[in-house]
């Protein structure tokens, strides 16, 4: 009887320790999910009111890089860990009106990207181990392609309006290069999740688990995806810029521009600049234009839905809880559809939307986002049956609430990102005013010239936030 109790008091010390283990693998996994967070909550609304400034300085302080009394920044550091941060805080810095800073940002992402592509095999292991034991917030994280390029495409934004185009030119080229990649990236990931255990792909293609997957994801089938995963405004922005050039650029351009034009279904503006290229080598007749590229409104952010799937292991069928992604939209109403140019009334016309870039991606990963979070609740399942055999219904219960409370999807990702782009054009003819409006009754008055080509950007991420603007002579 003696050895018995102390039995049963060792089985319940070590799930004692087991679970102690289990949650502070939890915690470290990161099982609150990224977009719930108060900072990053506090941060979204500042920039949604197009409080820019206060936003990236919140986030400066965040990354220990401004001091808290005199406001001083500090010299950018590329913060290990940090990528979102700096993604966030570059584009605040931006909108701001402050392209140096949000340059200094960028040029750490770019570092921080770098040290991801060549990290070795032993950090990748350990993460993907990690991901089985626990989730895929423990990985560290790595920005799908849109926001690579986005971040690329800004940046060269910021140089264009410092008048610094070969610097530009540098960062059009790596987005359209970082496209060019994701198509081999996503391959990789393909192979990779092809190559699990034979259990992995015996229950992936099991009846309940394709029912389950379709019950919570029904609407996947439909999605209007892009046929790669270039950003047509992305595209478009570098036709312009190049077409502004001469020689070769004008070539590149015109590829470009067929590129979109293929891409967005012969936009009416879209399809008049190709013509124009390719018939007089400049995208206007001869008389000066203003094209107008609207960037509004909010992307998709992920959230986390869970459900149960049946799993089927070498000794029993059990039902495991499974935490996967999925795409919601966060504004129904997020930009305005016209503004005055003098006593003109300017109509915008959508041609690229992030969430149709969003989704080409997350249709290309899917495979491999569904085979691990698959095989990690069925690696706990595991855990779990192990456990009740050796420690009874404790140890059971301990691996039962493991498994549950570490499920859980990654939601992470750029909250800076728009909803869609926008276009307009209209001769030069005479110098006039254009006005932006938001909020309640207010408006930002831009002068614009007579006479010359000029492409007006325009960022608003919600109607009522002020509009950044910035102007591009061709």
């Amino acid at each position: 009887m003696i050895a018995r109790g102390v039995s049963v008091l060792q089985n319940r010390a070590a799930v004692g320790r087991i679970f102690w283990l289990m949650a502070m693998l939890c915690l470290l996994g990161g099982c609150v999910s990224y977009q719930n967070s108060d900072f990053v909550q506090n941060i979204d609304q500042r920039y949604q009111a197009g409080q820019y400034l206060a936003a990236a300085e919140a986030i400066e302080q965040q990354l220990g890089l401004m001091d808290l009394k005199t406001r001083e920044l500090q010299p950018v550091v590329a913060r290990s860990g940090e990528v979102l941060l700096h993604l966030e805080v570059a584009e605040n810095w931006r909108l701001a009106g402050n392209p140096r800073r949000a340059i200094a940002h960028y040029d750490a992402l770019e570092n921080l990207f770098k040290d991801k592509d060549v990290q070795g095999g032993a950090r990748k292991l350990g993460e993907n181990i990690g991901a089985v034991l626990v989730n895929d917030a423990v990985r560290s994280y790595e920005p799908p392609p849109a926001e690579r390029i986005l971040s690329n495409f800004y940046k060269a934004l910021a140089f264009w309006s410092l008048g610094e185009k070969d610097n530009a030119r540098v960062e059009f080229n790596r987005a359209n290069e970082r496209a060019r990649i994701a198509v081999e990236r996503y391959q990789e990931m393909i192979v990779e999740a092809q190559q699990e255990s034979a259990e992995a792909k015996r229950n992936l293609r099991s009846p309940g688990v394709q029912s389950a997957l379709r019950q919570n994801f029904p609407n996947m089938d439909q999605w209007q995806v892009y046929d790669s995963f270039v950003n047509p405004a992305v595209a478009y922005m570098n036709a312009m810029f190049l077409a502004s050039g001469s020689g070769s650029d004008i070539g590149q351009a015109e590829t470009l521009l067929e590129r979109v034009n293929g891409m967005v279904g012969g936009h009416p503006i879209i399809a008049e600049d190709l013509l124009n290229l390719r018939q007089r080598g400049r995208l206007s007749t001869g008389a000066a234009q203003r094209w107008i590229v609207y960037e509004s409104g909010l992307s998709p952010v992920y959230s986390e839905k869970r459900f149960s799937i049946p799993w089927f292991t070498m000794n029993a069928f059990i039902q495991v809880t499974v935490a996967l992604p999925e795409l919601v939209n966060r504004s129904s109403r997020s930009s305005v559809n016209s503004m005055a140019l003098g006593a003109q009334v300017v109509d915008l016309q959508p041609f690229a939307r992030m969430d149709r870039v969003m989704q080409t991606e997350f249709q290309k990963r899917w495979s491999a986002t569904v085979t691990r979070a698959i095989v990690s609740a069925a690696s706990k399942a595991v855990l779990q049956d192990r456990m009740a055999k050796e420690m009874g219904p404790l140890g059971n219960i301990v691996g039962m609430v493991y498994a549950n409370a570490s499920a859980s999807a990654d939601t992470r990702g750029w909250h800076a990102m728009p909803e869609q782009w926008s276009l307009a054009k209209m001769p030069a003819k005479q110098a006039v005013d254009l006005r932006i409006p938001y909020g309640s009754g207010l408006a930002t008055t831009m002068s614009l010239p007579a006479d010359k080509d000029v492409l007006i950007y325009i960022k608003q991420p919600s109607p009522n936030a002020a509009p950044y603007v910035e102007l591009f002579y061709l």
